[in-house]
């Protein structure tokens, strides 16, 4: 003798199999805040509905492939919940198509002499010490800043513009960070005019200067092409970035 299993009404099944979904990852999430109180409460709300929308994509899959016998009946509650649900897989999906490293150019023959290099990264290293920087060596970021160097300028080919990323070494509660800030500069009778990106920039801070290479780079590289690194479209003609309406003195 053999026993099958058969399920006449599955509705009822699937509605509370979704309420205890929900309900279950409400848990999850409140006991996640009380025994990780270092975990950011901003970012609860979006594990809630990132682990709900997964979960009820999977559940709405599964329901739809074991109750095919039902499909008449069942498809006004899994397809709505499947099409809804869906964005979230998508949403994972397409950031992790977005987020693969690009190959980092490698690096090319300096298109300034050596000694010019250095002198515009102490011009740069002075101007943002001198216009960011307090009394109290804090930066306009709140960090505590130890000491600044030039990770790298870039220089446009026609050497009227560059965009200089600067490295400052900063303390926070007794631990090092290494945190990114920038300056760009124009060529304005024969001196450089300098000033502060507006915008499309990165301000963040790192473990070490390593990763902050590493991240910097891939974040640009991304996104510009530098003076023809890729297809994409130059940095230079970023008004965002080369914004000089307030030039830093």
């Amino acid at each position: 003798m053999t026993f099958k299993l058969q399920i006449k009404k599955p509705i009822p099944i699937i509605k509370v199999t979704f309420v205890l979904t929900v309900i279950t990852v409400i848990c999850y999430d409140f006991y996640l805040t009380k025994t990780n109180p270092d975990i950011n409460s901003i970012a609860i709300p979006f594990a809630f509905i990132a682990l709900t929308g997964v979960a009820l994509f999977v559940e709405s899959i599964f329901f739809a492939i074991i109750f095919y016998r039902h499909i008449a009946s069942t498809r006004r509650i899994l397809i709505p919940v499947f099409l809804l649900t869906s964005m979230i897989p998508i949403y994972f999906i397409y950031n992790w198509y977005s987020d693969r490293p690009v190959k980092i150019p490698e690096p090319g023959l300096l298109n300034v002499s050596f000694a010019k290099y250095q002198t515009d990264s102490k011009l740069i290293i002075d101007n943002y010490l001198q216009t960011a920087i307090d009394d109290n060596n804090i930066d306009e970021y709140r960090d505590t800043i130890q000491t600044a160097s030039i990770d790298t300028i870039f220089y446009s080919l026609d050497k009227t513009r560059f965009f200089a990323i600067i490295i400052a070494v900063a303390k926070d509660k007794g631990k090092v960070k290494y945190c990114a800030n920038y300056r760009i500069g124009r060529l304005v009778s024969d001196k450089w005019e300098l000033g502060k990106p507006k915008g499309n920039m990165w301000i963040s801070c790192f473990q070490s200067v390593d990763i902050l290479k590493k991240e910097l780079r891939q974040y640009y590289y991304k996104s510009y092409s530098i003076n023809k690194s890729s297809d994409k479209p130059e940095i230079w003609n970023d008004n965002y970035i080369f914004d000089f309406s307030s030039p830093t003195k």
